[in-house]
């Protein structure tokens, strides 16, 4: 029998920290937060062709095809603004990703939509979240989100993708939404 042994988890905790990833036609990409507060997981991104994207809650606007497609671009797909629960009493939502073949850089985003329609402000570090990202091949990277700005945007890392090599960098910004309007390649679909 081969002896097997596990990939240890690496967390980024530093802003600008970057590792480099692998993954073969599945990533996912989850966000954990413990607050009552309705978190959206987002993925915006800008294409090698420069075009931009992004895959997000279909709440948003009303389009089931905000959610993404695993069988076509972009090759990703929001599983929902479900709540999950987990263990440990936290929520979750999540991402699926098959490639980034087309894509130059992914932001993974938290947006604190109850907040932000209320007004009110808010910090992340309250808010008990963490992203997760998970690959077939074992690799296994946590980004903790404790930023203490305030802001209703929330960067938590970057995916970049060199031919086909990719590294995830803690960005860890906290935008108002017109900051993230303007930085966020993509951000500008679910604003008006």
């Amino acid at each position: 029998m081969a002896d097997v042994i596990l990939k240890k988890k690496i967390t980024l905790r530093r802003k600008g920290e970057c590792v480099e990833f692998t993954f073969d036609d599945k990533l996912k990409v989850q966000l954990f937060w413990t607050s009552d507060t309705d978190q959206d997981l987002c993925i915006f991104f800008k294409k090698k062709d420069g075009g931009i994207g992004g895959v997000f809650s279909n709440e948003y606007r009303g389009k089931k095809s905000d959610l993404g497609s695993l069988d076509k671009f972009p090759f990703m797909l929001h599983r929902g603004d479900e709540k999950d629960p987990t263990e440990g009493n936290e929520q979750m939502e999540q991402v699926d990703v098959k490639n980034l073949d087309e894509i130059d850089t992914a932001y993974v985003c938290v947006v604190n939509y109850g907040a932000a329609i209320e007004g009110e402000d808010v910090t992340f570090a309250n808010e008990g979240c963490r992203v997760e990202l998970k690959s077939n091949t074992g690799d296994y990277l946590e980004v903790i989100g404790d930023s203490d700005k305030d802001g209703y945007v929330f960067c938590v890392c970057s995916i970049k993708n060199e031919d086909g090599k990719n590294s995830v960098t803690k960005v860890d910004e906290v935008y108002d939404l017109s900051d993230a309007f303007d930085k966020i390649p993509g951000f500008s679909l679910i604003t008006n």
